[in-house]
């Protein structure tokens, strides 16, 4: 059954589309896809338009309202419901082939870049016998793509998720005499991830895990192996009155050789120009591709005011700690940087991040809390609509606003606007989930932990909601409890964990879990924020909260 590549105008006939459609049942009737009604729709639908060399059905906006319903105002742009389940089906026949479809005749293989199948048969399914190459591929007349055989689907499996230069940036040292500066460090290193995750050509690591890595002594090759990422930038920062003295230095993990490296002796006044020139050195060292408004966008933008910038950074150093008295501390030092500048778009956006925090942990819960978040997280998107962060801060507040789609089309404008920003993709991924869009929203946390390989307790939070949607419990219960080892302090991963031993009707573990969670609130029932902004979730969790003693 091989077919010359080069022939895409070829009728399949009907003793090929026979196999091809015996082979596709075989599939879609095994365990694997049992309960993957969408990637079941998904792979027919593709399949059948592949054989009928039907490229005008093979679209992102002709499948989403054809297999998911969509409504014909449907935009692949902003919904990626097509580009996800595209995902989900990529890996679920990846799972068939490893497991139950190793010795089947004929594969089905959707190649990313495009949503026709590629069939490829072996030798013994072949009617031309021995002399037919042992693996050919069948390219559709829908889209012309290389060959692919066993070999290659094989490779596929254990290539890097990063086709790009993938780079983390250690936090730089402090090396000046007053140790009061570790802060301003911290916040060059703060800067360059910004500047440098917002370029699609690059794969860039979050900060959360680089700075695990905070006077760390490793070297460069055992870093970049646990990160997964080709190269490294390091460097230090010496502040004395109003100079500063860079230092930054571009390392390949592989073979530890040093790429790049620059030093930078200036006045504190020019210290973003300092930033954007170490941001362009890097760009040029990997020969990144700058797409569509990157190279206008690329640098540093916002503010002309040292003071102004000098509170945010100090604010940030304050804001990680994620403690009541720090978030105060911090939001009361990115209101100073309004103050000082009120036009400073960041200096807004971090200012709602810091209230909105704060009224999720029951720190500050009155209202109005909330609504300052969101006055200063729409000034930051009003004041500069070319920066990712005002978006992704401005749909984690309307997500706790009630907001749903507008939370979710933020979110979505944040990661395609900064494709390397973990913290955009938690925020999409627990919007979506709160409006009951699991598998959706599993994908963008799935990408928000690979670009944080030491992930937060946070991220396994969503992880296991994503997974709680989507009623695969025993995976839920291993994420809360993934989250429980990081951090034993975060409440939540508790209550989610004895509410899914409620769901799955383990009495003695939901017990136990229970007790932890009245352990940890002094005797009383956590009062946690009601997320679920689809009102079917929001009834199954309340009735579930009774059955677990967690009213």
């Amino acid at each position: 059954m091989s077919k010359d590549i080069s022939r895409l105008d070829q009728e399949w006939s009907e003793t090929e589309r026979t196999r091809i459609q015996a082979c596709l049942d075989k599939v879609l009737s095994s365990s694997i896809f049992a309960n993957a009604e969408r990637q079941q729709r998904f792979l027919r639908y593709v399949v059948t338009h592949t054989l009928a060399r039907n490229a005008e059905r093979l679209k992102g906006y002709t499948i989403g309202l054809e297999v998911f319903d969509r409504e014909s105002t449907f935009d692949p742009t902003m919904d990626a419901i097509v580009r996800v389940e595209a995902a989900r089906l990529r890996a679920k026949l990846r799972e068939y082939y490893d497991i139950k479809g190793r010795a089947d005749p004929i594969r089905f293989e959707m190649p990313k870049g495009g949503y026709a199948v590629c069939i490829a048969c072996s030798e013994q399914d072949s009617p031309q016998g021995p002399s037919a190459k042992q693996e050919t591929s069948v390219v559709p007349a829908a889209t012309q793509v290389p060959k692919v055989g066993a070999d290659v689907i094989a490779s596929a499996r254990v290539r890097p998720i990063e086709d790009k230069p993938s780079l983390a940036v250690l936090p730089f040292t402090n090396m000046s005499a007053d140790p009061k500066q570790e802060y301003f460090a911290d916040g060059i290193t703060d800067n360059l991830i910004t500047d440098l995750s917002r370029l699609s050509g690059l794969f860039v690591i979050s900060r959360h895990s680089s700075f695990v890595y905070k006077e760390v002594s490793k070297r460069a090759e055992e870093i970049g192996r646990e990160l997964g990422v080709k190269y490294l930038l390091e460097g230090s920062v010496q502040r004395s009155g109003d100079r500063v003295r860079i230092s930054a230095q571009l390392i390949d993990t592989v073979s530890g050789v040093h790429i790049w490296a620059e030093r930078y002796d200036r006045d504190l006044k020019v210290i973003f120009a300092v930033q954007d020139d170490v941001t362009r050195r890097i760009v040029a060292a990997l020969q990144v591709k700058l797409v569509g408004a990157e190279a206008e966008r690329l640098g540093h933008e916002g503010t002309t005011s040292i003071e102004a910038h000098d509170f945010l950074m100090r604010g940030l150093a304050r804001l990680w700690a994620f403690t009541q008295e720090s978030s105060e501390e911090a939001r009361a030092l990115f209101a100073k940087a309004v103050e000082l500048d009120p036009g400073y778009a960041a200096a807004h956006a971090w200012l709602a991040r810091a209230l909105v925090f704060r009224w999720i942990m029951l720190w500050d819960p009155n209202p109005e809390t909330l609504e300052r978040a969101f006055e200063h997280a729409r000034a930051a998107v009003e004041l500069d609509p070319q920066m990712p962060l005002g978006y992704s801060i401005l749909g984690w507040v309307q997500l706790w606003r009630g907001q749903s789609e507008p939370s979710i089309a933020a979110g979505w404008r944040a990661v395609t606007m900064d494709p390397n920003n973990a913290d955009a993709h938690l925020f999409l991924s627990f919007a979506l989930v709160a409006a009951g869009r699991g598998e959706e929203a599993l994908h963008y946390i799935d990408k928000g932990i690979r670009l944080n390989p030491h992930p937060s307790a946070v991220s396994q939070l969503v992880l296991g909601l994503c997974y709680f949607v989507l009623e695969e419990y025993d995976k839920a219960i291993a994420a809360f409890k993934r989250g429980i080892g990081i951090s034993d302090a975060f409440i939540p991963n508790h209550y989610w964990l004895c509410m899914a031993y409620t769901q799955v009707n383990l009495e003695e573990e939901a017990r136990i879990a229970r007790e932890k969670v009245l352990k940890l609130t002094g005797g009383r029932t956590p009062a946690l924020q009601n997320f679920w902004l689809d009102e079917d979730l929001r009834l199954r969790t309340q009735g579930l909260q009774q059955l677990a003693g967690l009213e």
